[in-house]
């Protein structure tokens, strides 16, 4: 599928609007916004991301990146003047693109940190469990080389997929929900078993419909 297929797919299988409540499963373990003030303004952040990356049919990151989203809710700016002091992005490629994505919708993340400043104590996420995903790839070799191969196997083949279809590997799937699939498959591992654990963690349609053939693939191969 070429980069205007990856479009074209997006535009008719776009994933509804994910309604306010408790964050998905990635999301409530990002690092730095483990408090609940701090993780209603994740919640809030990236549900304004979500909708305007959907207005413009591109993937979300392309809006802010994960990281300056994190750090937006871990500082809880109230000024413009001090949405771009994190500098959270590795490269200045990306920081230059988290820039421009503050500048041009500073209003958007202002009055979503705001609503998550105003909610009532009662109305806050819980506070965020003990990490339960994956231990850090790196250490995937010691303690179960056959996983540390399927994830070998399926960034060799995500990556070829970001090649053909111009998208990054980040967007194609959030390298988190890989590495969830990967440590703790499903028994079988088929496409639809597969799916379905993609979709439980909050991948969009045209992201499972893309990574699962690949996923699939690192499974079977031995």
């Amino acid at each position: 599928m070429g980069a205007a297929g990856v479009r074209g797919s997006r535009r008719l299988r776009r994933a509804p609007a994910r309604r306010r409540g408790r964050l998905a499963p990635h999301q409530r373990r990002a690092a730095r916004a483990r408090r609940p003030r701090q993780a209603a303004a994740l919640r809030e952040l990236w549900l304004e991301r979500d909708r305007i990356a959907r207005e413009r049919d591109v993937p979300p990151g392309r809006i802010l990146p994960d990281a300056t989203l994190v750090d937006l809710a871990a500082r809880l700016p109230r000024h413009a003047a001090d949405l771009v002091g994190g500098k959270a992005e590795r490269g200045h490629a990306r920081q230059r693109r988290a820039d421009q994505g503050l500048a041009r919708h500073q209003r958007v993340w202002l009055d979503a940190l705001r609503r998550a400043a105003e909610l009532p104590e009662d109305e806050l996420p819980p506070p965020s469990p003990r990490p339960d995903g994956p231990p850090p790839a790196r250490a995937w070799a010691d303690r179960d080389p056959e996983a540390a191969a399927r994830l070998d196997r399926a960034r060799s083949g995500l990556a070829e997929l970001s090649g053909r279809v111009d998208v990054p590997v980040e967007n194609l799937m959030t390298p988190d929900l890989v590495r969830r699939v990967l440590w703790e498959p499903p028994h079988p591992a088929t496409p639809d078993a597969l799916d379905a654990a993609f979709a439980e963690l909050g991948a969009r349609p045209w992201q499972r419909e893309l990574v699962v053939p690949v996923v699939e693939q690192a499974l079977r191969t031995v």
